[in-house]
């Protein structure tokens, strides 16, 4: 029998449980601070996903507003701060489902672009994100701290028309 995913909004009684899954899924590990910070103050554009009641996956992100300017009020932008579905429940569409969410909260708050940084080398996300319409913008250069570099992928309305 397949499992049943459910995904939802983020709160702040998730912390621990996403704090325990970016241990297990990331080499990039966050304060409790941080995840405090981002949860508290972005909770509303961050998700969970579920297995019979138990987490298995996050998508953490957050609404970057620029100052405005004499041209007027630029556009809020979305940024996916960190994703990561448990190794067990990966290759079963959790990853996207829980993406789309997250990508609907973000747009509900209107946003014009989202982007993210993805490791080079892995290429099952990069290739997701393409689903979802991220196409890849530029490329930082020894951007973790393990020295690998990291693809910046951009979503936008005027670029993407695949989202739902």
């Amino acid at each position: 029998m397949e499992p049943s995913y459910t995904v939802r909004q983020a709160d702040l009684n998730d912390i621990n449980e996403i704090m325990k899954i970016n241990k297990i899924c990331l080499p990039e590990n966050y304060s409790f601070d941080f995840f405090y910070r981002i949860l508290s103050e972005f909770g509303y554009v961050c998700v969970v996903a579920e297995n019979e009641g138990v987490i298995v996956g996050y998508v953490l992100s957050r609404i970057e507003r620029p100052f405005t300017s004499f041209l007027g009020v630029q556009n809020s932008k979305g940024h996916i701060i960190s994703i990561a579905i448990i190794p067990k429940h990966r290759r079963k569409g959790l990853g996207l489902k829980t993406m789309k969410y997250g990508l609907k909260k973000l747009i509900d708050h209107d946003v014009e672009t989202i982007y993210l940084e993805v490791r080079v080398s892995n290429v099952a996300a990069v290739e997701m994100y393409k689903k979802l319409g991220f196409y890849i913008k530029k490329e930082y250069k020894e951007y973790y701290r393990d020295g690998e570099s990291a693809l910046v992928m951009e979503w936008g309305k005027k670029e993407s028309s695949e989202m739902t």
